[in-house]
C-alpha cells in the first residue's frame, strides 16, 4: 500500500503539473489576442480616405427644366485617386418616347459645365436603362 507521502508528493506533483500548462495556455491566448488588437489599427489606417460626394444643383435644374424629363440627379465625386468625376441619372417622362437627339442636347449641356472630367450618364424610363454612357 502506498504511504501517506508518497500518496500527497504525488497529488502535489500532480497540481503543480495542471498549473503550469494552464497558465502556459493563457498566456498564448493572450498573445494572440494582443496580436490581434495590434494588427486592427494598422488595417484601419490603410483604407484609403473616401471619396466626397457633393450636387450640382444649377445643372440638375437645368437638365429637369427639360421637357421630357421627369427627374434629374448631378452627383460630383472627388477623391485623391481619381480628381472630379460626374454621375448624372436622367429619369425621363413615361409618356415621352425616347429620341436619340436628346442624348446630343444632354452631352451638350454636361460638356458646357464639365468640360474636362469623367462623366457617367444614365438615362431611365419606367424603371429602365435606355442608355448609359462615358463622356470622356
Amino acid at each position: 500500500m502506498m504511504s501517506i507521502r508518497k500518496w500527497l508528493l504525488l497529488t502535489t506533483l500532480a497540481a503543480a503539473i495542471l498549473s503550469v500548462v494552464g497558465c502556459s495556455s493563457d498566456d498564448n491566448e493572450g498573445d494572440t489576442n494582443q496580436e490581434a488588437e495590434e494588427e486592427q489599427p494598422q488595417a484601419e489606417e490603410e483604407k484609403p480616405p473616401a471619396a466626397e460626394l457633393d450636387s450640382d444643383a444649377d445643372l440638375q435644374d437645368q437638365l429637369a427644366a427639360e421637357e421630357e424629363v421627369d427627374e434629374a440627379m448631378v452627383q460630383t465625386v472627388d477623391s485623391e485617386e481619381d480628381g472630379q468625376s460626374v454621375n448624372i441619372d436622367i429619369q425621363l417622362a413615361a409618356d415621352q418616347e425616347w429620341n436619340e437627339e436628346w442624348l446630343t442636347k444632354y452631352q451638350d449641356m454636361i460638356r458646357e459645365k464639365y468640360p474636362d472630367q469623367p462623366v457617367d450618364l444614365i438615362i431611365a424610363q419606367d424603371g429602365e436603362m435606355i442608355t448609359q454612357e462615358t463622356l470622356e
